[in-house]
């Protein structure tokens, strides 16, 4: 296990692990808060996921993003005391150059990956399960009855994706313009003509050709009609996602619709102050902003 501060923030610590699933040493993003000083105290802990473990805590992540983090979003909120302590993990979920998304998915052909660094036996739901989320546990002060999810595009796909695959883990989950596929058939499959599924940078997880049975496994909407609506129900929701008028190229409003229905056809209440967010874009500067709104909402969760 190594600890290194970031480059990029040095209110976080990059945390260094083996990952038996993937056979190679993953890393993730830390930031505990000052209390995690008293040694026999415990914290509730976030993950936030989107891509390379970088993307949290870099305040150059994209134009829009003004230099800030979301350690500087989180630490607003506790500055006005609208949270409280809690840890933040912001995991790697892609190959080390970021190239190759790990999608939370077993890949189904690794060896399209074999040259990206960090991809190892593409297995990234089982390093996520059973590798990243045990590290996290051993290595740090959690309390595993407090954990929450959060993600923004592809990591919003990933937090829905696992909280459905294992809701019995999560108190909270909160997105903000999640790349959600279209499911057909009442949520039995997934649709095969998506945008999403179609991409080639997911070839090494999705497979060539796609095959409808991987598809539907790896379908966030498929998966949450698959589990106990109860266990479902039993989660917090704040999902959120940019407006319709700039469908389809700035904002996933009709992916984000797609997903709310089928939340609420599982009697679930949208938590999130609004869904759509009138000024919002697919921009980290947005994203901040919906982890703004987030926070508090995961903070009672855990309490």
């Amino acid at each position: 296990m190594i600890i290194d501060p970031s480059p990029h923030d040095p209110r976080a610590r990059l945390l260094r692990f083996p990952s038996p699933a993937l056979g190679v040493a993953r890393g993730a993003y830390i930031y505990l808060p000052p209390e995690y000083a008293q040694a026999d105290r415990r914290f509730p802990a976030l993950y936030l996921l989107r891509g390379h473990e970088r993307e949290w805590v870099n305040p150059h992540e994209d134009d829009s993003r003004g230099g800030t983090t979301v350690i500087d979003v989180y630490e607003r909120l506790r500055a006005a005391d609208l949270i409280g302590p809690m840890i933040l993990v912001m995991p790697g979920m892609s190959s080390d150059d970021n190239a190759v998304p790990g999608m939370l998915t077993d890949f189904r052909h690794p060896e399209r990956a074999a040259a990206a660094p960090g991809i190892g036996s593409g297995l990234f739901q089982r390093f996520f399960f059973d590798d990243l989320i045990p590290a996290i546990d051993r290595s740090l002060r959690t309390i595993p009855a407090a954990r929450a999810l959060d993600g923004f595009s592809l990591g919003g796909y990933m937090a829905v994706k696992a909280a459905a695959l294992r809701p019995d883990l999560f108190v909270s989950v909160g997105v903000f313009d999640a790349s959600i596929p279209y499911a057909s058939d009442y949520g039995c499959a997934a649709r095969l003509g998506d945008s999403i599924f179609a991409m080639p940078m997911f070839d090494p997880a999705l497979g060539v050709p796609r095959d409808p049975a991987h598809l539907a496994d790896q379908s966030p909407v498929v998966l949450l009609m698959r589990a106990d609506p109860a266990a479902i129900r039993r989660i917090t929701w704040a999902v959120q996602y940019g407006p319709e008028h700039i469908e389809p190229w700035g904002s996933n409003f009709y992916r984000g619709e797609h997903l709310l229905r089928a939340l609420r056809s599982l009697g679930v209440r949208n938590a999130a102050p609004i869904a759509a967010i009138p000024d919002g874009q697919h921009t980290w500067q947005t994203a901040d902003r919906h982890i703004e709104q987030a926070l508090p909402i995961h903070w009672q969760a855990m309490r």
